[in-house]
């Protein structure tokens, strides 16, 4: 017997911004790991961004394939396994000794169990509401926040408490104990097949592959793209630069804190100001807050300045995250969602990577991260002259044009 629909998507809401909360608390962890691992190897700074943004290469391709998956035969299958491999790649991240074995259990294992959480979570979820469907959106994405808000200081203090490499193991025992406890209580809305094939069709949206030959996703991946350039920068080396200028580890920690907390606020109004302003206008808003921040960062020394550069950053970095999903169903639809949002992932999440390694490069070259900034806030403006093509060949797609597709 199929869950009552107006009741039971509250409980997907709530087991998929559990899912994302561990998530990407841990992804963003991994700046409070990234000095300790560099001083106990010796390892530079260029080295270690390398394996975090191969392993954000190797889960944004793997999203592709976890999200196919999930569309073909249902997202819980997909989770459990996911919860599985994210316990198992930190746990065997706290007893490695060489680079390539800190490769194979962060950069892969546990790349592939993160690879799908984000487009699966928030493709159910789209598919569970059509009315509150931006605020639902808001509300699990609000978890990547709140996972930032608490898990990375929690993840400083761990490391200090005991080391990084038994951090590294407690955290592997709790994160996929949670990841699959939360998976058990995912199911597909009554009304759409958690199998491809089957006689009733979904009504809301079009297939995959029509959605790959129109051109506005090419629009919104390069967008995105971009737009997480200037994030990772951020989120992988403000620790860095924070303690480079003298400020304490563990109070640099708060500022990825400060970042979470009000990025929570950003997710979950971005919609309701999407609805006010029109999307269009949100996603430009994003963009100079984004490049606002880049702005503040280059002159930011003192403790108060990194918070208000905090409270700026935090705005982009939680609207972006509730903007995917929105953008998707708004051109896509959510009958294909969790494949078209793994192909997003994938190509932003390159972006990321890139984003993350030229800022290490930069710093190991220049001893500064001030042309990583300049760049983040460069990529942040090219973002508007993207958002101003694709509202024009939205424009074109509604009005019949064939121009959009390729």
């Amino acid at each position: 017997m199929n869950p009552n629909p107006s009741s039971y998507g509250w409980v997907i809401v709530a087991a998929c911004s559990l899912m994302i909360f561990i998530t990407y608390g841990l992804i963003y962890s991994y700046s409070v790991f990234f000095k300790p691992l560099a001083g106990y190897f010796q390892w530079d700074r260029a080295t270690v961004s390398l394996i975090y943004s191969l392993s954000v290469i190797i889960r944004g391709a793997a999203a592709i394939g976890t999200g196919w998956l999930a569309d073909k035969f249902g997202a819980r299958k997909i989770m459990l396994v996911s919860g599985i491999l994210m316990g198992a790649g930190f746990l065997l991240s706290s007893r490695v000794s060489a680079l390539w074995h800190f490769f194979i259990a962060y950069g892969i294992i546990e790349s592939i169990g993160m690879s799908g959480v984000f487009g699966i979570v928030t493709a159910m979820v789209s598919r569970w509401f059509t009315k509150n469907r931006g605020l639902a959106l808001g509300i699990v994405a609000s978890g990547s926040g709140l996972g930032t808000l608490l898990l990375i200081p929690g993840s400083e203090r761990l490391i200090n408490a005991v080391d990084w490499s038994q951090s590294f193991f407690i955290i592997g025992i709790a994160a996929g104990a949670l990841m699959i406890f939360a998976a058990l209580f995912l199911r597909e809305p009554p009304d759409t097949p958690p199998v491809e094939g089957t006689k009733k069709a979904p009504s809301d949206g079009i297939p995959f592959r029509v959605a790959i030959r129109d051109s506005r996703l090419l629009l919104i991946t390069a967008m995105f793209f971009l737009f997480f350039f200037g994030i990772q920068i951020v989120m992988v080396h403000l620790v860095n630069y924070a303690t480079d200028v003298g400020i304490q580890p563990l109070v640099a920690a708060t500022f990825i804190s400060l970042i979470g907390a009000v990025s929570i606020a950003s997710r979950l109004s971005i919609g309701v100001i999407a609805e006010r302003i029109g999307l269009y206008k949100s996603l430009v808003l994003l963009c100079v807050s984004l490049a606002v921040s880049f702005t503040l960062l280059i002159f930011t020394r003192s403790v108060w300045s990194f918070y208000l550069f905090a409270v700026v950053f935090g705005i982009p970095y939680g609207g972006e995250v509730t903007q995917i999903p929105l953008v998707i169903g708004r051109f896509f639809g959510t009958r294909a969602m969790a494949t078209i949002m793994g192909v997003t992932v994938f190509v932003i999440s390159l972006g990321g990577a890139l984003g993350s390694w030229v800022a290490g490069a930069i710093y190991d070259y220049m001893r500064s991260y001030n042309g990583a900034f300049i760049a983040g806030a460069a990529a942040a403006i090219c973002v508007m002259g993207i958002i101003w093509l694709l509202k024009k060949q939205d424009s074109q797609k509604e009005s019949g044009s064939t121009a959009t597709v390729i």
